[in-house]
Parts: C-alpha cells; structure tokens; sequence
C-alpha cells in the first residue's frame, strides 16, 4: 500500500513562480532584442562569482509553510527571500566583467542544484546589454524535463495575437560547473510592454495566487508606478465582476479588454495551462493599457503546460487539466455563467483553434529545440528527454481532435465556486504515540506490526481517541515515510501518514512543514483497499525517544502538532 505525493492542485501550488519588481526602462529601450530569443539558437551563458557567494545563493528558499501558514496570508506580495550578488559573465563570448545575479523561483521551481537565476548586465555598468537586454531570466526547468512546453506555449500565445513573453533555450555553466540545458524567457517589464503597447506608462501588476474578488488583491504585486498608492483600476474590476447579470458585461468591458480576455482564456485551455489565470488564480500579468486604461492579459509561469506530467522516464495524463474549461477564478466563473459570456468563450476556444493551432509549425519548433539540447547531453539523458518530447508531439498533433469533439459535444457545465484561498489554518490538535521498526514500510499489511495511539480532535467537539493504532516505517521505491493507521469499524480505519527522510530520523527529530515534509491523515475503507480520502494536512514536530535505519532498528516516539486546511 501507498500513499500517494501532495495533491495535484498543490502541486500546481508548488510551481507558481514570482519575483521582485524591476521596472526602470533600463538601457534596452526600444530594442527588439530577437537575438537574445531565437529558438534556433542555444545561448552560452557563464557566470564566476566567489564559491561562498555561490552557496549562499543556491541555499536561498522559502517553504509553504512560511509563505501559507501565516495570518493575512493574502493581505499582501509574498516576499522574495533572493538578494543579489556580483558576478563575471561570459554570453556566447561576450564579456561582462561586473553583473548583477540572483536565484528565482516561488517553491515547486527551486533547486539548491540547478537554481533559477535572474541576470541584471548594467547594475555596475550603465547602458550594459547583450544584443540590446539588460536582463535575462533563465528558468531552470525543472517542472518540465522536457525543456520545451514554455517556449511552445509562449509561442502559442503569440500566434493568436496576445501579448506573450518570448522564449529560447539556454545552457549555463557556473564556476566551470555545467549547470545544464535553462529556459530564457522574456521578462515582463517596460522593453517588453512597449513590443505591445503604445505606452509602457500603464500599471502592471503580476498576480500569484491572485483573483479579482474582496480578500484576493492583496497578493497582486505592482511592477510600474510602484510608488504611486493608487489601485482604482483594480479595485473598479473588483465592483464590475460584482455586477447584476444584465449589466455583466458592459460593467466588464469598461475595464478589462473583454475580446482580448476570453482569447486569453481560450488558449490557457488550448494549452492546458492549468497553474495560470483560470485554473489557478496564478502566475498571469494584467496591464491597464494607457490607451484606454483597461486591463490586458498576460501569460506567465506555463512550465507545467501542455498536459505531460512526468513519472521517472514515464509519461502520465495530466488529470487536473480540464478538457475544455477552466473557470476557477472569479472572472471566468462570472462569464461562463453567463449566457452570452459562454458563448463568447465558446467562439473564442474556436478561434483560437482554427487560428493559432498550426500542428506543423509547432512540430518544427519542436524539433529546432531538439536539434539543440541533444548535443548537450549524455546518450542516457538524451533517450529521456528525447521520450518527454516525443509525448508532447503527440499530445501536439491530438490536441485539435480533442477539443473539436468537446465543442462538438457541448461545453459541460462548471458547477464549482471559485476556488478557496490557499492560505492555511489551523483546525484541530494531533497527539500520537507510536514504535515500530524500520523496514516494516514493505510489509503486506500494515495493520499487523507495530504500535501507536492516536488522539486527534477536529475540533467542535469531534474526537478521535485511538488506542487501537499500528505503525510501519522505512524506504521503499523511493519514499522514505511512516503510517499510522488505526481501526475505526471492521472495515474502516484513518491511516496518518508521516513524510521523512533517513537524516532525519538518524539525528532523531523532524518538522512537519508541507515543503521538506509533509503529514496527512486519511480515510480508508479496508473492504477494497484502494481509496484513500484525504482529511487533513498534519504540521508539527515528531521526536523519536529511539531511531535508526537500519533494518529491524526500533522507532519510538511521539508527533504533537495541527490539523492545517485551506
């Protein structure tokens, strides 16, 4: 019996991406930067900077713990952990004696191996750019071992006329160390707006675990006219999503391009970007054009696009990934229960299909990338990412057929609210003994060993007081954890699964924190043995009076903590 990893919406969760604000034009102004962007073309990129300065920015992180369990965990930007250090850089030749660098990424993206990084050329030197950029923002990749659902994704937004981040493949190398095959994605800043726009004088605004609804604006980060306190264009999107049906839409479109939005909704669908706007409440931007001061959309954070979800060497369907509908936050639930605002977003999937979905030009890009990362790795790493890429030109060349039957059949109804905040908070108390022996993980049955008493209150006067537990412990196929299950009826129990790894247990105490480990009690129903239904997450502290990792070594010890919940 297993226990399965965090759940795929945490998953989602964990890969969310954000950043500090950068928002001076800086010297690239005007500049296409296309060179810095071709898919045919694998950037060099070398940094050297003092191996203690490396360490100390590999190490940076923050967890779910800090970033979630808090009070007023939406009231403002999640904080960035990242400061910068100077570095000597090395671009396809190029020589930049006094850069700027710093390590990227929300939870699911950080590395301490193969940290994202974000370069800045002209913090020492003004008017420093290669081929016309200051910045580069090199994505680690590691949501996608394939190296290429971002730049096909970008692109596709592209092709159906949205404003959209572009994208190249890049190979970096630190202190002589390589670092392997990055993602060099466009950042959003003012250059990249005014390739858009106009005029990049508009607020812009990244969204991370954000929504247009009281309580959800709070994480909205400004990235333009920072010290201007004025959030009128937000908070008038905020009153038009509350209005009477028959006013919906005029009281929409007065602030938010409504044609430019259900494109951009269409094609978060076309792509399956499940982690973005949509689906998520995540990893967008909006930016109130001057033009007309209302809002458009942006793509950002697509690494877990395109329907692929990698088991080992093995692809697996992306089960989260709606066939034909995302409507999680509030802007999209509105207007999909809205009869003309469906049939608008119907049109729209439609169009984007007939319009920007071109199987052939997106195989090519496919193979481009390819043709450039092969070369970069060994023959054994290369059948791997060659099989993921493989899959994702399948996925490619069955998407159209996929979705013209689910118009054909009819857009289903969504009958969900939008989506719960993912702040979390405490629910109940978990107090519990326990002693087994290590290895007994690979037992048959794991209510025939060991020892445990579990006493665990919900809360409202709901207690669980289980002196009937058992205990299993050890590493098995990868999974180094402990259960606790404990008999409620002849044929339903509540198991308690404990995340550990073997330092751990050697030193001889762990936290429960949901990012290094994580706890969560389930439902089980013994007759089958095969669903088990998620309760609760467990955050806390377990302390072993006695531990090894050894086989038949003794684990004894208590686990006093929380139940944590959305």
């Amino acid at each position: 019996m297993r226990v399965s990893a965090l759940p795929l919406i945490v998953l989602g969760l964990l890969a969310c991406k954000g950043g500090n604000p950068e928002t001076d034009a800086g010297p690239d102004d005007g500049e296409p930067t296309d060179a810095v962007y071709g898919l045919d073309h694998l950037l060099r990129v070398e940094l050297e900077l003092p191996a203690d300065d490396w360490d100390t920015l590999r190490d940076q992180s923050r967890s779910i713990e800090e970033m979630l369990m808090v009070e007023g965990c939406q009231d403002q930007p999640f904080e960035s952990p990242f400061t910068w250090f100077e570095a000597r850089a090395t671009i396809d030749g190029e020589v930049f004696e006094r850069i700027d660098v710093r390590k990227k990424g929300f939870v699911g993206s950080l590395s301490e191996e193969k940290p994202g990084l974000k370069l800045d050329l002209a913090e020492y030197v003004d008017g420093a750019t290669f081929e016309g950029a200051r910045r580069l923002t090199l994505n680690n990749s590691v949501s996608d071992a394939s190296f290429v659902r971002q730049c096909l994704a970008y692109s596709t937004f592209t092709d159906v006329g949205l404003p959209a981040s572009r994208c190249s493949l890049a190979q970096v190398t630190v202190n002589g160390e390589d670092l392997g095959i990055y993602v060099n994605v466009e950042p959003i800043k003012k250059p990249m707006l005014r390739r858009h726009f106009d005029s990049d004088e508009g607020n812009l605004y990244e969204g991370t675990l954000s929504d247009f609804r009281e309580g959800w604006t709070g994480t909205l980060e400004k990235k333009t006219n920072e010290d201007e306190d004025d959030w009128s264009d937000v908070e008038a999107l905020v009153d038009a999503v509350q209005a009477d049906e028959d006013e919906l839409l005029e009281a929409l479109d007065a602030v938010v391009d409504l044609d430019q939005f259900f494109r951009f909704w269409a094609t978060e669908v076309l792509v399956q970007h499940g982690d973005g706007y949509a689906g998520n409440t995540n990893n967008f931007y909006v930016y109130a054009d001057p033009s007309d001061g209302r809002f458009r959309f942006l793509p950002w954070g697509v690494d877990m696009t395109l329907g692929v979800w990698e088991e080992g060497d093995e692809e697996v369907a992306d089960e989260w990934a709606a066939v034909s509908i995302y409507a999680s936050s509030v802007l999209p639930w509105r207007l999909y229960n809205h009869p003309e605002g469906r049939e608008r977003y119907e049109q729209a999937l439609q169009d984007v299909l007939s319009e920007g979905w071109d199987e052939d030009r997106l195989l090519d890009r496919l193979d481009t990338m390819a043709a450039l990362i092969e070369p970069e790795l060994s023959g054994s790493e290369w059948a791997a990412v060659e099989a993921r890429i493989e899959g994702v030109g399948r996925l490619v060349e069955g998407r159209r057929g996929t979705l013209e039957q689910a118009l054909e059949d009819g857009l289903p109804d969504w009958p969900w609210e939008p989506r719960d905040s993912y702040c979390f908070v405490p629910t109940g108390v978990v107090d519990v003994s326990f002693s087994t022996t290590w290895g007994t993980i690979e037992t048959a049955d794991p209510f025939s060993t060991g020892s445990s008493e579990l006493y665990l209150d919900f809360g409202e006067g709901t207690v669980l007081d289980l002196d009937n537990g058992t205990a299993v412990a050890g590493s098995v196929d990868g999974e180094t954890a402990m259960y606790l299950p404990a008999w409620l009826s002849p044929t339903e129990a509540v198991l308690l699964y404990v995340g550990m790894d073997e330092d751990s247990v050697e030193e001889g105490a762990l936290a429960l924190d949901l990012s290094e480990h994580w706890g969560g009690l389930f439902y089980i129903d013994t007759s089958t043995m095969e669903e088990f239904v998620f309760v609760s997450y467990v955050v806390g502290d377990v302390v072993f009076a006695e531990s090894g990792t050894e086989e038949g070594d003794v684990l004894e010890g208590t686990l006093t903590g929380q139940f944590m919940n959305f």
